[in-house]
Parts: C-alpha cells; sequence; structure tokens
C-alpha cells in the first residue's frame, strides 16, 4: 500500500504485540507485506487439473496395453514328407507350419488347434491337438508371448481313394511330377485373462511332389525323421 496511511479512512489499529488485531468496524483497513504469502492465488484448481492429467494418462495406458487384441493362426506353408501313391490308393503325411501371431501386450495360451485338409474340396485328412491340464494331453497349453510370432508345426496324415482323387494325385506326382494343391482350413482355441475365444482362418497352399520316386506305377517319397516310422 503506497501513500500515507493516515489518510486511509478505518485504519486498523495495531495489536501491540497482543498477536491480535482490533478494528473499530467492519469497513476497517488491514495492512498486510506485498510478499506474505496468503496474497498468493490458490493453487488448488492447478493441483486438481494436474491430478486428472495423470488419472487420464494412467488410464489410457492401461486401457492400451491390455485392450484384448486378435491372437491369429494360419498356414505358412505345407510341405509333403511321405508318399505311396498309386492310382486307387493313396497315403501322404503333409507337414503344415503355422504361424500364431499374439497382437497382445500380454501373454496368451494356446489350449488346442485342428487342422484339415481338403482336396478337389473333398475332406482327405485332419489333425487335432488340444493343450490341456488333464492326464490325457499331449502338454500344458502353449504360451505366446506378447506381441510375437511363434511358429508350429504339425503332421496332417491324409488317405486318398480312387473316388476321392487318388489317381488325380498319380497323374500329377507320378507321371507330370507337378506340385498338388490342398485347402487347408486352421482352427484354433486360445485363453487370456481366464477367457477362451477361437480364430479360424482358411487357404490355399502349394504341397511340392517333384522329388518322388516312381517305381512300378507306384510313387514313394519319404522324408520322416529317423525312427518316426510309416503311417
Amino acid at each position: 500500500v503506497r501513500g500515507d496511511l493516515q489518510s486511509l479512512p478505518n485504519t486498523a489499529e495495531p495489536g501491540k504485540g497482543s498477536g491480535k488485531i482490533t478494528r473499530k468496524d467492519k469497513e476497517g483497513i488491514a495492512v498486510i507485506s506485498y510478499g506474505d504469502e496468503r496474497l498468493a492465488p490458490s493453487r488448488t484448481a492447478i493441483y486438481i487439473i494436474i491430478a486428472v492429467i495423470l488419472f487420464l494418462a494412467l488410464t489410457g495406458t492401461l486401457v492400451v496395453l491390455f485392450y484384448p487384441r486378435t491372437v491369429s493362426a494360419n498356414s505358412s506353408s505345407l510341405r509333403l514328407i511321405f508318399a505311396n501313391i498309386t492310382r486307387n490308393n493313396t497315403v501322404l503325411v503333409l507337414q503344415d507350419n503355422v504361424h500364431i501371431k499374439n497382437s497382445n501386450y500380454f501373454v496368451s495360451h494356446l489350449v488346442g488347434i485342428e487342422i484339415s485338409v481338403q482336396f478337389q474340396l473333398k475332406d482327405v485328412g485332419s489333425n487335432t491337438t488340444s493343450y490341456t491340464d488333464n492326464s490325457t494331453n499331449v502338454g500344458a497349453p502353449i504360451a505366446i508371448p506378447a506381441r510375437d510370432i511363434l511358429a508350429l508345426n504339425y503332421s496332417i496324415n491324409a488317405t486318398l481313394t480312387r473316388e476321392t482323387g487318388s489317381e488325380d494325385i498319380w497323374i500329377y506326382c507320378c507321371f507330370i511330377k507337378y506340385t498338388l494343391g490342398f485347402q487347408v482350413q486352421v482352427n484354433t482355441q486360445f485363453t487370456y485373462f481366464s477367457n477362451t475365444f477361437e480364430f479360424s482362418d482358411n487357404m490355399y497352399q502349394i504341397a511340392d511332389c517333384t522329388n518322388v520316386v516312381t517305381a512300378n506305377n507306384t510313387c514313394h517319397l519319404n522324408l520322416l525323421p529317423e525312427g518316426g516310422g510309416v503311417p
């Protein structure tokens, strides 16, 4: 406060060391130092805004990290590893390389997969594998790391007769040494956070059979691991 204090009306009387300031009436004027903290604006609103921003940032981060995304599985490649081909009957073992992609920011688990193969729109073979925690399982559920792709191989036994295309396979593999086309469907089951969901993919795959050995109107191929046995 600048100027002559005597000119101010109803100036508050000094407290005279009592710690109290007496006023003559309600219009009294108190003189406070310019540096007094009581003159600083309240920061309550600033603290509230900062708290709201931090809350929204934390909530947004949790939503991004834990929002469920797709876990997909698809047939990457199909390989012929065993063949016994005649005009009337054919036995094939196909190895399917399945890529499982986890788009989540947390680990998911594969609990089951079914692969079915069609030749000329006819079902010729399938493989069903279940990963459970009971005594009949083939292993515990497979963990799919966060934001990662896992490659797994599965073997499918296919049996064909003359009615389901054995003669056509004999022509493609034994006579003209070409390739075979199969329709592959992959059905998978995944779990995360105690929830189970399914994913299905269907695609056309080519299997090379140009390396089969032909003898006496029969074609053979055996690329099975040693000790794997012949179906």
